[in-house]
């Protein structure tokens, strides 16, 4: 069985839920496509939202860059950083925790951030929704779109990389 974890920000850990219920076989997943090959081939090491940058630092140990916008509480960039911080978010999971497969998500300004890491391979994409943490505009779209295309992308990796269908 394969290891994944998760260090989620604009997704909020449902990416780490999902997938757990998937890899148990509960068929629960509202909204989100259901995939079987989950169920007994991958478990959760780890499923973490993280919006801060100080937190990812003491618990990932990477450095994020500064911010490109104050907000609040909550670590806000523009999408070519938000990329830039997904990787270093799933590497520091993967060096953290020796899992086989991290993923990191995070979004401000733009499409978002995802990175999914795996033991051979980096792959980094983003939402199809543009959104914007300062205005509120499209926020549940964009984390359900980056759920769905994450959920989509490492069931399309589980087949490649690994040869599980």
């Amino acid at each position: 069985m394969l290891s994944v974890a998760t260090a989620e920000c604009f997704t909020h850990g449902k990416i780490g839920i999902l997938l757990h219920k998937m890899a148990m076989g509960y068929e629960d997943v509202k909204g989100h496509p259901y995939y079987p090959l989950f169920h007994g081939r991958i478990y959760i090491l780890a499923s973490m939202f993280l919006p801060r940058r100080e937190v990812i630092r003491n618990i990932l140990g990477v450095e994020l860059p500064p911010v490109d916008y104050p907000y609040r509480y909550a670590k806000v960039y523009s999408e070519e950083k938000d990329l830039q911080v997904a990787y270093l978010m799933a590497r520091g999971l993967k060096d953290k925790l020796r899992c086989n497969i991290a993923i990191g998500t995070t979004a401000g300004v733009g499409r978002g951030g995802i990175c999914i890491l795996t033991d051979r391979d980096k792959y980094l994409f983003t939402t199809d929704v543009y959104g914007n943490v300062l205005t509120g505009e499209n926020l549940l779209e964009r984390s359900e779109n980056g759920v769905s295309k994450t959920l989509d992308k490492l069931a399309e990796i589980l087949r490649l990389e690994y040869g599980i269908e």
